[in-house]
């Protein structure tokens, strides 16, 4: 049985975001923030710092933590139970959108799962809203790369799952490493420095890919997604880079973003 938000919080969070929206009776400001609801294995400030490079001033997170706290499928399922929950929550808010991330909670029932949980959303909530593997899969559709190398700081096992995910999207894998970190916190202690050598070295393996993936937002490899395309004249897709690109475009907010690549910096 799925448990349920705990009552005594929502009113808090609706008027937090009322002030948030300087909303006057029942009218919102025109100038009001944008205000994204973000449902990911990890939220916490330190992780939404590129985010918040990324967004312009007048966007917010309200963020509800998917706990999974290694990468097996029991855990999946335990973040899965939950996941309901989550969404109902976040639907209490005025919000503009939704995004959904984890790749790895996202592949692990199998390639177009990210359908399926966007079907469970919209049975919530009439928000619009969108995962990161989907974003991920229109990020590469749009920089035209149909074949791909991939840097991933999973294990094995979890990286098939993403190659199979994206091949499902018309995505081929030529080639991937994997560093095999266990959780979140054991990634979150690699310099961006592992994202750039990793993504460097498949792309000096394999020179005739059309561009590089790198998952996670744990991962912090927002920072070297410039250097690599410069020294490649490869296009990058991360985690972090394509969902805000698509949260960006779904807001109908579409100024280019120097400093994260060509996808946020070609924005359309």
């Amino acid at each position: 049985m799925l448990n349920s938000p705990k009552p005594s919080t929502a009113p808090a969070l609706i008027h937090a975001a009322a002030l948030l929206y300087g909303k006057r009776g029942n009218e919102f400001l025109e100038d009001a923030m944008k205000l994204i609801g973000l449902i990911s294995p990890n939220t916490t400030d330190d992780t939404l710092v590129d985010v918040y490079k990324i967004f312009p001033k007048d966007i917010r997170i309200e963020g509800r933590t998917l706990t999974v706290s290694e990468y097996t499928d029991d855990e999946f399922y335990r973040a899965e139970l939950s996941f309901l929950d989550l969404v109902r929550d976040l639907a209490r808010l005025p919000l503009d959108f939704l995004m959904v991330t984890g790749e790895l909670f996202l592949s692990y029932k199998g390639p177009g799962s990210d359908k399926e949980i966007l079907k469970l959303v919209q049975g919530v909530t009439q928000t619009p809203a969108s995962t990161v593997l989907t974003a991920v899969s229109r990020g590469c559709q749009r920089l035209g790369l149909k074949r791909v190398v991939m840097a991933s700081p999973f294990p094995e096992d979890q990286d098939d799952r993403l190659v199979k995910f994206l091949a499902h999207d018309g995505i081929e894998v030529v080639a991937f490493h994997g560093l095999g970190c266990p959780n979140a916190n054991v990634i979150w202690e690699l310099p961006p420095e592992t994202g750039y050598e990793l993504s460097m070295k498949l792309l000096r393996e394999h020179p005739e890919v059309d561009g590089v993936y790198m998952p996670c937002n744990k991962w912090r490899t927002a920072s070297v997604i410039e250097r690599i395309e410069r020294e490649s004249k490869k296009p990058v897709v991360t985690n972090t880079q394509a969902w805000t690109w698509e949260a960006l475009r779904h807001m109908g907010m579409k100024n280019p973003v120097p400093g994260f690549g060509r996808l946020l910096r070609e924005i359309d």
